[in-house]
């Protein structure tokens, strides 16, 4: 198992959302040779263990609203809508795609 321990307390320095973007970035730029699924399966781990942290899954800021503390806070939800969403895409997520996720320090 991939530690994520060090990206997570970066991310978790962010004075804003984090996007999932971001999170697959860091699985790519640190496990290149994954395949497509083993991407999607290492980047829905380090989304476990930032909502574990404390993170809060919410809308893209660049969707209709702005970004939105998704109602629904449980793991397995925000895993299960997360993979979905990722399925149905057909690619890659981008900046303004699925999910955005607040620090714990913003989460107030």
């Amino acid at each position: 198992m991939t530690d994520f321990s060090g990206v997570i307390d970066e991310f978790a320095r962010e004075s804003d959302v984090v996007g999932l973007w971001q999170l697959i970035a860091h699985i790519r730029d640190t496990l290149p040779d994954l395949s497509t699924q083993e991407a999607m399966d290492q980047t829905l781990a380090l989304v476990r263990r930032m909502i574990e942290r404390g993170f809060e899954a919410g809308d893209p800021p660049y969707s209709a609203g702005g970004y939105r503390r998704w109602s629904n806070q449980n793991s397995e939800y925000i895993l299960a809508r997360i993979r979905i969403e990722w399925k149905a895409l057909g690619r890659v997520p981008d900046i303004p795609d699925i999910v955005w996720f607040l620090p714990p320090a913003m989460n107030n």
